[in-house]
């Protein structure tokens, strides 16, 4: 009884007598007295026993702890062979690691606050007739097992590794240079149907990484990757149990943390499909995955993904794949159902953003054996920028003296696409289009883009661009027909200046050119241009004015006649261009009085005229003979001549 307790009762009593006379033995002053004395006696032996059991248990408390501190100290080390635990954890991560492992110094074992031992030097090489160092460590600490220690067979957990250093190399036969071995081996190698029998109970523990290297070598294609200050913890408590990464790391000079978590690792390892989730965070890139996969040759994984990439030239140049301008598609995010096959990735209601424009739809992308992978679907946007799209089909390159360099065309090597596109609003050049449906291809070394059908101007436009893998020499084509739109809507949105033939009609363009597209101007085009107004106006251009001033015998600018305009009830223009030239072969726009007509050549690379013209009546009036003129200088306003000026003596 602890001694406060003590003259607590002690106290109780004396005060119980003094209140209460008749409880104590006698009634008389001298009894109570005797009995107060009897009870002070005996409360102060009581005091010292327990005072004498509490120093013995004391004392006997700082023996078993200084037992216990010369047991961990200097008795256990005595016990434990130092021999045996090294060769046991060589014996250990051989097992783990499917090479040869070896320490160069005996272990440091420690008894205190908890047994453990630190490993110095440590190196795994490949087994076989050229062994390859496959793993080093600085410092290897792990705890173990004192009772199975003892016993010559000590059990090691919670594993930490001080700058290890791994190396996995895809060897020129297709093979890795780690090998299945031990216990994941038979996890990885189980039958399909079943789990592997295992020791599911014998404990890891965590798994700590301080500072490690991981350098990744592919013999095939002679690249190397190194990801550097590896650090972060792996919890393992057992085979059988959950599994929980932490990691972060240096890959090309960007910060990455990784996490994963199963609860079934090994099912996941034995190919059997587990739950699993994952997410990897950085500057470049982000990407998580949330459902079901497993780990083996025909791997499959479906659940849950989102990907976000806020620049995809920067992500392009990380990952080694920088196509020039496809830094023209800034922005990238995008969530869906996803499912992972050995040769396919599908994506099931795809909700992607791309440069601030929405869209929804299916992806999938194919891989069959010695075939270039292969991307299809469809998608439809919101809002879509196709000069975005033509920059990262047809990337170009970043400076005027990348012309002297070959333009990368990577990307017609790599893949096929197959890609099925609509929006309700496309941006094409300064133009936007209406309810756009159209195809991306790639395929057979050539690039296209089709406009099955799309609304402009109150019409409709179609049409394709294509380019061809020899592009960097020559190779491109431009087709396109606009029908039944307000031409003048067209003029406005490409700021067209001086006489033009407007109203609603139909706009053709059958273009090609065999020099680099990336080198291109408008004058290396060739080809076709049809245009055909049905009851317009030719803007700028008053008929009246121009034949008064015509009448004069003198030269004139065009700028003195564009008061007003002319009314025509049909427009047919068709010129052919090559070299940087148009060449009217048909020039007749009709009204009601008058038809003008024009035959010639434009240079419009230098922006001037040379054109013969035709004022006459719509019909042949004897009286009235047609007024011929030369057109001269460059546009938008060129000088008017007279034939009667040009032919005069």
């Amino acid at each position: 009884m602890p001694l406060q307790r003590h003259f607590r009762s002690l106290a109780f009593d004396f005060l119980r007598l003094k209140a209460y006379p008749e409880a104590g033995i006698g009634c008389d002053r001298n009894n109570r007295r005797a009995t107060m004395k009897n009870i002070f006696q005996n409360r102060i032996k009581t005091i010292r026993l327990g005072g004498v059991l509490q120093s013995t248990i004391f004392r006997l408390t700082v023996l078993a702890a200084f037992l216990l501190v010369v047991l961990f100290k200097v008795a256990l080390p005595l016990f434990v062979s130092t021999a045996s635990v090294k060769a046991n954890m060589e014996d250990a991560l051989s097992s783990w690691t499917g090479g040869l492992a070896s320490i160069s110094n005996d272990p440091t074992i420690s008894f205190w606050p908890r047994p453990h031992l630190t490993l110095h030097d440590v190196t795994i090489v490949s087994v076989g007739d050229n062994p390859q160092t496959m793993a080093k460590a600085q410092a290897i600490t792990a705890d173990f097992d004192v009772l199975a220690a003892l016993r010559g067979t000590p059990v090691f957990t919670d594993f930490h590794l001080l700058a290890p250093a791994f190396r996995i190399e895809r060897l020129a036969d297709g093979t890795l240079n780690w090998r299945k071995a031990g216990w994941m081996a038979d996890a990885m190698d189980g039958e399909p149907d079943q789990k592997p029998v295992l020791a599911q109970g014998t404990p890891i523990g965590d798994i700590t990484i301080e500072n490690g290297i991981l350098d990744i070598a592919d013999q095939p294609t002679g690249t190397d990757y190194r990801i550097t200050d590896i650090t972060g913890t792996i919890a393992w408590p057992t085979p059988s149990e959950r599994i929980r990464a932490n990691l972060s790391a240096v890959i090309k000079g960007e910060s990455v943390k990784w996490s994963f978590v199963c609860d079934d690792p090994l099912s996941f390892f034995s190919g059997l499909r587990t739950p699993i989730s994952t997410a990897l965070t950085s500057a470049p890139v982000n990407f998580a995955f949330d459902g079901a996969g497993s780990l083996s040759a025909s791997a499959f994984f479906s659940g849950q993904s989102s990907f976000s990439a806020p620049s995809v030239s920067a992500l392009l140049r990380w990952v080694g794949m920088d196509i020039g301008q496809a830094a023209a598609v800034d922005a990238i995010s995008l969530d869906a159902a996803m499912t992972v096959g050995r040769q396919a990735l599908k994506l099931d209601n795809l909700t992607l953003a791309l440069n601030g424009g929405n869209a929804t739809g299916v992806l999938d992308i194919t891989r069959p054996d010695g075939h270039l992978p292969r991307i299809g679907g469809t998608l439809a946007f919101d809002s879509l920028d196709l000069n975005t799209l033509f920059r990262a089909l047809a990337p170009l390159p970043a400076a005027s003296d990348g012309i002297a360099r070959t333009v990368n065309t990577r990307f017609m090597e790599w893949l096929r696409l197959d890609l099925r596109l609509s929006a309700q609003q496309a941006k094409l050049g300064p133009i936007m289009l209406t309810d756009l449906a159209a195809g991306a291809m790639v395929r057979d070394g050539r690039a296209s883009f089709d406009i099955g059908d799309s609304g402009y101007a109150g019409g409709s436009l179609s049409g394709r661009i294509a380019i061809a893998e020899q592009w960097i020499n020559g190779g491109g084509e431009l087709a396109l027909a606009l029908k039944g739109a307000d031409l003048e809507s067209l003029a406005s949105q490409l700021a067209l200046e001086g006489p033009l033939p407007l109203g609603r009609g139909d706009l053709s363009l059958d273009l090609s050119t065999d020099k680099p597209m990336w080198a291109m101007t408008a004058s290396d085009l060739s080809g076709r241009v049809r245009l055909a107004v049905n009851d317009g106006k030719l803007v700028n251009f008053n008929a009246a004015d121009f034949e008064t001033l015509v009448a004069r015998d003198a030269f004139f600018n065009l700028s003195e006649v564009t008061a007003g305009s002319f009314a025509f009830s049909t427009a047919d223009i068709e010129a052919t261009i090559k070299d940087g030239v148009a060449e009217l072969t048909r020039a007749d726009i009709v009204g009601q009085q008058q038809t003008l007509t024009l035959a010639g050549r434009i240079p419009y690379r230098t922006g001037s005229l040379a054109l013969a013209g035709v004022l006459k009546a719509a019909k042949p009036q004897p009286e009235a003979a047609p007024l011929r003129f030369f057109v001269g200088g460059s546009w938008p306003n060129p000088v008017i001549s007279p034939l009667s000026v040009l032919i005069r003596p």
